[in-house]
């Protein structure tokens, strides 16, 4: 047994553990019985180079990093499965973060050999101290969203891709398949930045929403390693604020106002909670939630309204409005066709070969004619 085997040994064992895998886990994950995985960790047996890149993908790892002396151990990952006690739910939590970090760590390759750094154009942080209760999490997020809205100059416009808003404000963001109570989470790691992985099952609208709420924890929430975001009520004041923060963000007071003009004592109806589901692209329980928030109804109204939402009474006037289907944006197919359009400029450049190429495509679903006809076209430029 070497000194180099034994650490690399040991960064296997804490790698594994912060993903919540047995022994016995990790080697259905690579396909190696679990005394083999066992032999490794101790530094008795040497991985194959086949195996350590199974195991590196298994642990969301580069191989080098179990190579490198300053290994980090990202023992915050830990809390993401402790908020997920179900196993079958924790298996699927494993293989979307194996997914989603793979990702990561391709696109922030590509970028850098483009010489592109997507952390330059993250904003700083804002600074918020912890909220003391609901009233002062909901403010947090509202004045949150204005001076971000503000920063962007926005206005009151509609946010069409959040994806490409991510991206131009230095997140990275991926759809993966996630248990099906998680909206989202959110890793800030330093190989590959901020990056957000959305569950790539929700409808349109709930997607948006789920982006607009995990981007509020890129900004206010950037002091740990990782968020998790779990559909339905917020379990803290955290989520709370993220919560307000997405409402706010997506359906500007202004935006939401115009939405819904309407003759003088005409009261709120499904009609203007359906004009403001239309105008942004949120569901209509989503908007309904916001026009109470903005006090333009009572409480009794919006008990009310909610009832009708909840018999599906909403749905003729989204009709009646004509809601187009746009083509779905921001979902994992167009994930995956970014990484591979930024892998082809990279090709152009001749940063990386044809080889290289056709086996990005093919770890991110794209088969080697697909990229061979591609590169047809493009060399016919």
């Amino acid at each position: 047994m070497t000194v180099k085997q034994q650490r690399r040994g040991e960064q296997i064992r804490i790698a594994r553990e912060r993903f919540h895998l047995t022994q016995e886990q990790l080697g259905e994950f690579v396909d190696l019985p679990a005394k083999d995985i066992d032999a490794i960790e101790r530094g008795e047996r040497s991985p194959r180079c086949n195996e350590l890149e199974r195991i590196a993908y298994a642990v969301g790892r580069k191989v080098w990093e179990f190579v490198d002396a300053d290994f980090v151990d990202n023992g915050e990952l830990a809390a993401l499965f402790r908020a997920t006690p179900q196993p079958m739910a924790r298996t699927q939590l494993t293989k979307a973060l194996q997914e989603g970090i793979s990702y990561a760590l391709q696109f922030a390759t590509l970028e850098k050999r483009l010489g592109n750094v997507r952390a330059s154009a993250l904003r700083p942080a804002l600074e918020f101290p912890a909220p003391r209760d609901c009233a002062e999490a909901v403010c947090q997020g509202d004045l949150a969203a204005i001076e971000e809205r503000r920063r962007l100059d926005l206005g009151d416009r509609d946010l069409h891709r959040m994806q490409h808003l991510f991206e131009m404000n230095g997140v990275g963001s991926v759809a993966v398949s996630l248990p099906d109570n998680v909206s989202g989470l959110t890793l800030f790691d330093p190989r590959f930045g901020a990056f957000v992985l959305f569950n790539a099952a929700q409808s349109r609208a709930r997607r948006r929403f789920s982006l607009a709420h995990e981007y509020g924890h890129v900004l206010m929430d950037r002091h740990g390693l990782a968020s998790l975001s779990k559909i339905g009520p917020p379990e803290n004041l955290v989520e709370l604020r993220a919560n307000a923060f997405a409402a706010s963000f997506l359906m500007p007071e202004g935006g939401v106002l115009h939405a819904i003009e309407r003759p003088v004592g005409k009261p709120i109806g499904l009609l203007e909670v359906a004009a403001v589901a239309q105008a942004f692209g949120v569901s209509r329980r989503s908007a309904l939630r916001r026009i109470r928030h903005l006090q333009l109804i009572s409480a009794d109204e919006f008990e009310c309204l909610a009832a009708k939402e909840a018999n599906s009474e909403g749905e003729p006037y989204s009709t009646l409005l004509g809601l187009f289907n746009p083509p779905d944006l921001d979902s994992r197919r167009d994930s995956r066709g970014r990484m591979l359009s930024l892998a082809f400029e990279v090709f152009r450049q001749e940063r990386i070969s044809r080889g290289k190429l056709t086996e990005i495509g093919k770890e991110f679903g794209f088969g080697s004619d697909t990229v061979a006809r591609l590169v047809e076209v493009f060399s016919m430029e």
